[in-house]
């Protein structure tokens, strides 16, 4: 069990399955409210549904590369709880193969997904951890963005450069009271990869 997140509230994006649903298990345990954001409606229900007897929680269906979604997610997490204490960017998307393969259309969806709404969410949410007087930002990495993998150049690229942007948003934030983190997994038996 994590401590130190009662009544803290905590949004989490792709929170329906994998790494996401483990996030929301766990905080749950520790009593923090949740906003529970996921593309898959009925997947995210039941997640709800599970946690509903531990904790405060609420799912909110989000397509985190719609940009309008995702400002509709803080204001919900916002309108529910009144604070926003720690955003968890999860949410992911992979397609194999060799770049020439994939569509373009799918480069730039994973792009959006992968590193476009982690920048902006938590550009977003920084203003309502500001007010909440404290706040953490967890980036979900890979190690494919600190070790490129043949095949999956758009993945590794995009974990690479949120890599990126958490190091350097943790360095400008340092003492502001909102701390920054990424998790660079490897691979997890989630579904996700294969």
């Amino acid at each position: 069990m994590i401590d130190g997140f009662v009544d803290k509230t905590v949004v989490i994006t792709g929170a329906s399955a994998g790494v996401g649903a483990a996030c929301a298990r766990a905080f749950a345990a520790a009593g923090a409210n949740l906003v529970l954001a996921a593309r898959g409606v009925e997947a995210l229900e039941a997640m709800v549904n599970e946690l509903r007897a531990q904790t405060r929680v609420i799912g909110v269906p989000t397509d985190v590369a719609d940009l309008a979604q995702c400002d509709a997610l803080l204001a919900e997490a916002q309108a529910t709880f009144g604070e926003l204490h720690v955003l968890v960017n999860n949410a992911g998307m992979h397609q194999r193969g060799a770049l020439e393969k994939i569509p373009a259309r799918a480069v730039a969806q994973m792009a959006d997904v992968n590193i476009r709404a982690p920048m902006y969410l938590s550009t977003a949410a920084l203003p309502l951890m500001r007010r909440a007087g404290s706040g953490a930002i967890v980036m979900v990495g890979s190690l494919a963005g600190m070790s490129p993998l043949a095949g999956a150049a758009t993945y590794s690229g995009t974990k690479a450069g949120l890599r990126a942007f958490a190091f350097a948003i943790a360095d400008e934030l340092r003492g502001s009271g909102v701390q920054v983190g990424v998790v660079s997994p490897g691979p997890i038996d989630t579904g996700f990869i294969m």
